[in-house]
């Protein structure tokens, strides 16, 4: 823990009582000279000496029952905005931690120093597009690191006590709290709101399970999103944040958890809102059955020579102890291992079980059955426009969706023109989602091959992107919002999110693409300007003023703004997210905008038999009540 050892000086003064001195002496002209030299002195001595004067003025102090946190003074647009980083919530998880449930930090003594952002959570960088912008963006700028249990604060000066909780995405296998593009300063002080990036575990150091009873049981890293929680609970007061008015905003996987703390009765305190952006546990990538998460781990065991083929609990914690021996990296490289021995597109290794006994207590889809959910809470959820353009150069590059980040964007090697063969191709890699029927391959093959697009190789392309985006994330989150919609005590909202930023380096057919209304929602355009068209940054920044507009209007009040419909199963409406939003003067209503493509997904899934994902289980056992 970064310590901060006290100092004294000569230059050591309270500047309170120095201005009571001044008020006192001032009717004296001589005594005013001579006191002012001196206070400027003072304040030249502690500029110059910096850290020599025991709080430089630069310096925030707060004092907590965990002991005192130094921040600092950050200005964004002629406002101050308090400045805590990496501020600890739980125990380091290293050591007996390893794996382990987290635990509250203890009490510190003298003053821990918040400068210095949170460390990232151990993960494998991406590196499949070395300096492309549109992938390292994701990598984090500071130290990876096993001992990551903090969080990241930004307190605006004038406030209203709204608290803000960002939980970041990426596929429960990467992200970090301290990207660039999370940057809390601009919605902190727009939207007069504390806003907080709070770190968990990732990948097996998160999500590994070798038994209920064992000592590593599960969705550990939902269990440290809880007790970052719970830490804001008992602590944000002191840092002018009302701990009944939080809400949390994530997107994609950061989506997905928010929504998992609807289902985890020890979070139903700890927040009133959710603001949902590309992602719902009910995705299909968003949890796993116990059983499959076992055999990946004992996979991981295999890899690190841990494994003994005796799956009695016993035997388990001797694996779970030989693997906390195992060196950190040694761990990960294991992990992306196990990972690329996955087969199906879209398959994430290490994530939530659906079903344990401390963090969800049950299983989440009988929780939703059943009705058994958090509904004292309002929802803002929504998708963007492209959601699966994002994965094809990840997923696809073998069908016809590489890319060659070394050339433009917009080279014709780089606009993913496949033929008929390369479509069948593409749908046949996501055919055991569907129990390889031949039905359902021919139904959507031949859905998604009718999108209105000028010529045929587009055609192509843009109906697997769709299809990717219905299935992965767009029609989970349809489905969520019908199912919550007619049982909350609070309301739901719906966004169509369709801008394409004028700074996505990606090629231009690849569209509003997952992630990237993320920029907006932080107000990257105010404050990086220099990375957006300049015919476009007007448009760009008053896009971005509105979108943060909604988010703390929605998080104040429970509603985004007057004009923006209530959300119910049977019209689904969307706010859609676009350009004429900026201007002001008008805005668009969709109505059930992916409802036809959805609803064939639901069929395909019934043919197929398939009991795993939400269509089945959901749309029979739900809809049917």
């Amino acid at each position: 823990m970064r310590k901060r050892r006290r100092k004294t000086t000569a230059f050591s003064i309270n500047t309170s009582e120095l201005l009571r001195l001044y008020f006192k002496f001032s009717s004296h002209s001589c005594l005013t000279f001579i006191f002012c030299c001196f206070f400027c002195l003072i304040v030249y001595c502690s500029s110059v000496h910096g850290r020599s004067s025991p709080v430089a003025l630069t310096d925030v102090l707060i004092q907590t029952t965990l002991g005192k946190i130094i921040g600092f003074k950050q200005k964004f647009d002629g406002k101050s905005v308090h400045t805590f980083l990496g501020v600890p919530y739980a125990k380091s998880p290293t050591g007996s931690g390893r794996f382990g449930l987290p635990e509250m930090i203890e009490p510190w003594e003298g003053e821990f120093r918040a400068d210095k952002p949170a460390r990232t959570c151990f993960f494998s960088r991406d590196t499949m597009f070395p300096d492309f912008p549109g992938a390292e963006m994701w990598n984090p700028p500071n130290d990876i690191d096993e001992d990551c249990l903090a969080m990241n604060i930004w307190v605006p000066e004038h406030h209203d006590g709204t608290v803000l909780v960002w939980i970041y995405g990426g596929g429960f296998y990467s992200g970090s709290p301290s990207l660039d593009l999370y940057d809390g300063r601009v919605l902190a002080v727009q939207e007069r709101a504390v806003v907080i990036n709070i770190n968990y575990r990732l990948g097996p150091f998160g999500f590994l399970y070798f038994g209920d009873d064992t000592s590593v049981p599960g969705n550990m890293g939902l269990q440290d999103q809880q007790m970052a929680l719970k830490w804001i609970h008992e602590h944000i007061a002191y840092f002018g944040g009302d701990p009944r008015r939080v809400t949390l905003f994530g997107e994609s996987a950061g989506s997905a958890s928010a929504m998992a703390h609807m289902f985890a009765d020890g979070s139903y305190s700890l927040f009133s809102r959710i603001i949902a952006q590309s992602g719902s546990i009910i995705n299909n990538w968003a949890t796993k059955p116990k059983a499959s998460i076992l055999q990946i781990s004992l996979q991981l065991a295999h890899h690190l020579n841990c494994s003994n083929g005796n799956n009695s609990t016993k035997a388990m914690q001797n694996i779970v102890e030989c693997i906390r021996r195992v060196p950190t990296s040694i761990i990960q490289r294991a992990g992306d291992a196990v990972s690329q021995s996955l087969s199906l597109p879209m398959d994430f290794a290490f994530v939530p079980i659906d079903e344990d006994t401390h963090f969800f207590r049950g299983n989440v889809f009988d929780k939703l059955r059943r009705k058994n959910f958090k509904r004292d809470v309002s929802i803002l959820v929504g998708t963007v426009r492209d959601e699966g353009t994002y994965w094809l150069p990840y997923c696809l590059q073998k069908n016809g969706f590489g890319f060659n980040h070394t050339i433009s964007p917009e080279d014709h090697i780089n606009q993913a023109l496949i033929s008929e063969t390369d479509y069948t191709k593409a749908f046949d890699a996501f055919l055991p989602y569907f129990g390889n029927s031949n039905l359902v391959r021919h139904a959507l093959m031949h859905a998604y091959s009718h999108l209105p697009t000028e010529k045929q190789e587009q055609r192509w392309r843009d109906g697997v992107a769709r299809f990717l985006g219905d299935y992965f994330f767009t029609c989970d989150s349809i489905e969520f919002a019908d199912i919550v919609s007619d049982e909350l005590y609070g309301s739901v909202y719906s966004f169509y999110f369709t801008r394409r930023s004028s700074a996505n380096p990606w090629p231009q057919w690849m569209g509003a693409m997952h992630g990237y209304e993320i920029e907006y929602v932080f107000g990257l355009p105010l404050r990086s300007p220099h990375l957006y068209d300049p015919s476009e940054l007007e448009l760009e920044i008053s896009f971005s003023t509105k979108i943060m507009e909604f988010w703390g209007h929605f998080a104040r009040t429970g509603e985004p703004v007057e004009f923006w419909p209530k959300y119910n199963r049977i019209t689904r409406k969307s706010l859609v997210l676009s350009e004429e939003i900026a201007a002001g003067t008008s805005h668009r209503i969709y109505v059930d905008v992916h409802g036809k493509l959805c609803r064939l997904l639901e069929e395909a899934q019934a043919v197929a038999g398939i009991t795993g994902g939400f269509l089945s289980f959901i749309f029979f056992s739900i809809r049917s009540s």
